[in-house]
């Protein structure tokens, strides 16, 4: 073989691969390195790596269908409620087993937990609930009523009087991150109660703090994990009272302090939020048929950024993923579509093996 012809087919090897180098393109983008808890229609919560998208571990729910899922504020902690609302099942993260589960159920008595609000040191939690009991020729419906019971002792130890005896179908309750205070929301105000006592114990007036001028605040406290504890980011919305027009803004509240810092960006529009990592940035889905939008927010520069038409889905939810590169697409079906967050295009999409109930994405 000559010098030259085993130069030439070196420097064709050389070309070759390099070539086929170059054909894998850069690396896939990835969400994080946090991990997605995802309820099943099949009894189970799917334990997905969030760098690869790959099922790493489930959870049996043996109470039902879990169609909803709630984290401790340790995020040590996950409780599963079943689709009638009798049981909650409890789960440890660590080791993805069952540790138990309670309800308030019996024979004759059905009871339904349609709120379930945890205590931050998970010493107890808040239920709304409601009673069907059986008679001889029918049932009987109790009235809403708040307990409080004990996640240790797994028993009800009080009852919560309803604020100024007005019964309520929905509660919203959020508590202080150390769990000494609870906050309840009324249409007037919030009223603060001392969680040992049960007892009220000052009242915030939300919108006097905000401004007299500005109407009616509406605005629904979202969690996120990707806030600071005690503090809330999300859409509002106001009439205004001269113009008739209602409004949309954004406002960060400071829970602890009663603080609000709050900013409008014009008409409202049938548009979600979520935060993002960082808190600089907040995406948000308009969800109308044939009319599919992503909104990106620019919470430093306080203005709306892009607005975005996609191919999305009759039902969807929309979660940031932990490094904030992603956006995840999900509920109603067995998929996760993931979506570059720059670009808010279509990166790919993910099939699992069974329907969605719900998902949380934790760092």
């Amino acid at each position: 073989m000559s010098r030259c012809w085993k130069f030439g087919f070196t420097a064709a090897l050389l070309v070759v691969l390099t070539a086929r180098a170059g054909a894998q393109g850069p690396p896939a983008t990835t969400g994080g390195n946090g991990t997605i808890y995802y309820g099943t229609y099949d009894k189970k919560i799917l334990v997905i790596d969030e760098a690869s998208m790959n099922v790493r571990d489930s959870m049996r729910v043996s109470v039902g269908i879990p169609i909803g899922l709630t984290l401790s504020a340790d995020r040590k902690k996950m409780y599963a409620i079943e689709p009638a609302f009798e049981f909650v099942e409890v789960f440890d993260l660590a080791t993805r087993k069952a540790t138990g589960q309670f309800s308030l159920s019996n024979d004759s008595v059905r009871v339904r937990i349609t709120n379930f609000n945890v205590d931050p040191r998970d010493r107890f939690a808040v239920l709304l609930v409601k009673t069907a009991q059986r008679k001889s020729d029918r049932w009987e419906i109790g009235k809403p009523t708040l307990l409080k019971y004990d996640l240790t002792t797994k028993a009800v130890t009080d009852t919560i009087k309803w604020p100024n005896g007005e019964e309520r179908e929905f509660a919203q309750i959020i508590f202080s991150p150390d769990g000494a205070l609870m906050y309840f929301f009324t249409a007037e105000d919030i009223l603060i109660y001392d969680s040992a006592t049960l007892k009220q114990v000052d009242r915030w007036d939300l919108q006097r703090s905000v401004d007299d001028g500005l109407g009616t605040l509406n605005f629904g406290f979202p969690e996120s994990l990707y806030e600071e504890p005690g503090f809330y980011t999300g859409l509002f919305r106001s009439t205004d009272l001269i113009n008739r027009r209602t409004l949309m803004g954004v406002a960060r509240v400071d829970l602890t302090k009663r603080a609000v810092e709050f900013y409008s960006l014009g008409p409202s529009e049938p548009v979600g939020f979520a935060l993002a990592p960082g808190r600089q940035r907040g995406y948000g889905l308009r969800q109308q048929v044939g009319n599919y939008q992503f909104w990106t927010f620019d919470l430093q520069g306080r203005r709306v950024g892009q607005r975005v038409e996609f191919e999305g889905r009759p039902r969807m939810g929309l979660t940031v993923s932990t490094n904030g590169r992603v956006l995840y697409i999900h509920t109603a079906g067995p998929t996760i579509d993931m979506f570059d967050a720059q670009t808010l295009q279509k990166i790919r999409t993910v099939e699992y093996r069974a329907d969605m109930t719900d998902v949380i994405v934790v760092p």
